[in-house]
């Protein structure tokens, strides 16, 4: 899961849709994992109704934000520069 922002920002914040859902039930959305959790600076706000759905569908990889977050880019590290590539 990518996330393109409309200021040119690129990251990858999670290696698959089950990562992607724990991402979202920790509260944090793929705006702030491109953002705030590339620099560490992400503090856990987890969202019920959303953990609910992370336990149904993707309960064997339950990780924290800031996990799939690393995961993410350390499984896909040249990313950002391939789509800057691009966009030359």
């Amino acid at each position: 899961m990518v996330f393109l922002g409309s200021e040119g920002e690129t990251a990858v914040v999670a290696r698959d849709l089950g990562a992607f859902l724990w991402l979202l039930a920790d509260g944090c959305g793929p705006g702030e994992a491109a953002t705030a959790g590339r620099r560490g600076g992400w503090t856990g706000r987890p969202r019920g109704e959303l953990w609910a759905v992370a336990e149904e569908f993707a309960a064997e990889w339950r990780q924290s934000a800031a996990e799939v977050i690393e995961d993410a880019a350390a499984e896909f590290p040249e990313f950002e520069d391939t789509v800057m590539e691009f966009c030359r």
